[in-house]
């Protein structure tokens, strides 16, 4: 197993106390939670409370965690881009686990890659078993096509036993909706980068390669602000093609995702649920083990700071191919 990690987790939201989180206090084996940082007091008071966290493991502020020095790794479990958190760990010496995505632009993830190279995306599906087991018999010279289908209603968690009380220092119910600059306007940018940047990482495994190249995108059905359908194809670095089909349904009953990978002898289908429902070694699980053993062994994670700047490009590509496809 090797040593202990001792990590800092950075962003308390739903998917932290939901995924990562209770499993980082089941792989207690593997990991022991030293710090804590919210922007919210009452969510880094009571997440510590709860994981055992001593006080002066609690913080409000990143930097002031970063000069702690109480800890070994850092996992950076906030949403939007990443990029500055990411790099000043990295240029403090921390293994970094980061949720998507890296960054919003090219520039910021150059900024990361300039910072260091121990840095692993939280791109869970890689590690799901049911994909580990596809690649492990998957001839990549035989693929002829990846089709990949997403539809995508609202999120939607599990009832957890405790939800923190924001407390005092709260901004919630204060904040205004996040203004979006450059390609982030676009709700298809969005889409690739918060969301199909996961079955990007998925093609990059089973068809290889490390980017994603588009040759054809269309969009529709966008409406009241919310995002609608993507659609955008291109070709496999061995050869053959893949094609992502991913729908935004604000009333769809349940999520739904199916890989199917097909090959001259036959096909690989993979068929994904809400990911926040999940069992025992799950790929959420598995990439944390992953994680661990990048930080204690240097074993290289199935995605780091090349596919998340790779996954930029190709939401940029898709953008461009839009824009010529009217």
């Amino acid at each position: 197993m090797g040593p202990v990690v001792r990590v800092a987790v950075v962003g308390l939201g739903r998917v932290a106390r939901h995924v990562h989180l209770p499993l980082l206090a089941k792989l207690d084996k593997y990991f022991a939670v030293t710090a804590v940082c919210d922007a919210q007091h009452g969510y880094a008071a009571d997440v510590a409370r709860r994981m055992r966290v001593p006080g002066s493991g609690v913080f409000t502020d990143v930097r002031s965690m970063f000069g702690c020095g109480e800890f070994d790794a850092v996992l950076l479990l906030t949403s939007g881009s990443h990029a500055a958190l990411a790099a000043e760990a990295l240029k403090r010496g921390y293994p970094v686990f980061c949720e998507k995505p890296l960054a919003h632009t090219l520039d910021e993830a150059g900024v990361v890659r300039q910072a260091g190279d121990r840095l692993m995306l939280g791109y869970m599906k890689q590690y799901d078993p049911m994909v580990t087991e596809a690649f492990g018999s998957l001839d990549l010279l035989t693929i002829r096509h990846i089709d990949v289908s997403v539809l995508h209603p609202p999120e939607r968690f599990p009832q957890i036993d405790w939800t923190p009380a924001p407390g005092s220092g709260s901004t919630s119910g204060s904040v205004a909706p996040p203004e979006h600059v450059g390609p982030r306007v676009h709700w298809e940018y969005r889409a690739v980068l918060d969301s199909v940047c996961h079955d990007l990482a998925l093609i990059r495994l089973l068809g290889g390669g490390t980017g994603v190249d588009v040759d054809a995108a269309y969009s529709w059905g966008a409406r009241d602000g919310e995002s609608g359908s993507l659609e955008f194809s291109g070709p496999l670095s061995h050869g053959g093609r893949y094609s992502v089909r991913w729908h935004y349904l604000p009333d769809y009953p349940e999520y739904e995702e199916r890989v199917r990978v097909h090959t001259e002898d036959g096909t690989y289908d993979l068929a994904f649920g809400n990911p926040y429902f999940f069992g025992a070694d799950s790929g959420f699980e598995r990439e944390l083990l992953a994680f661990h053993s990048f930080v204690t062994a240097g074993t290289p994670p199935l995605s780091g700071i090349a596919e998340g700047t790779a996954d930029i490009r190709t939401g940029m590509l898709v953008l461009d191919t839009l824009g010529k496809s009217g």
